[in-house]
């Protein structure tokens, strides 16, 4: 008798609790792939910032710095390509994000 009452209430608070569970899943899958795109978008502009202090450093004469003029373009370049790579991976992130909001939301209005 108790028994049943019990897998009850288990089967009654396990149907309850199941969307938000799945949601704080989901939540936290994209909070972990967001925080690793920051981490590693934080490295690569790092490493840019820490070439250019090298190249800089390295200024002895007037074709030194005609080289790092050079130098200071092709940087540029590389800094757009990966601003527009980390707003295109953002993007998809964000994408994924919705598409399992609205699974979750399709699933709940079945329910």
């Amino acid at each position: 008798m108790y028994t049943d009452i019990f897998k009850t209430f288990n089967d009654q608070t396990e149907k309850t609790f199941s969307p938000l569970y799945q949601y704080n899943q989901l939540v936290a899958k994209n909070f972990t792939a967001l925080t690793n795109l920051q981490l590693e978008a934080a490295r690569q502009y790092a490493d840019i910032g820490l070439a250019q202090l090298q190249i800089n450093s390295q200024i002895k004469d007037v074709q030194g710095l005609v080289t790092c003029g050079a130098k200071q373009l092709e940087t540029m370049t590389r800094i757009s390509q990966q601003m527009m790579e980390d707003g295109k991976k953002l993007s998809e992130l964000a994408q994924e994000f919705k598409a399992g909001l609205d699974e979750l939301a399709a699933k709940a209005n079945k329910a």
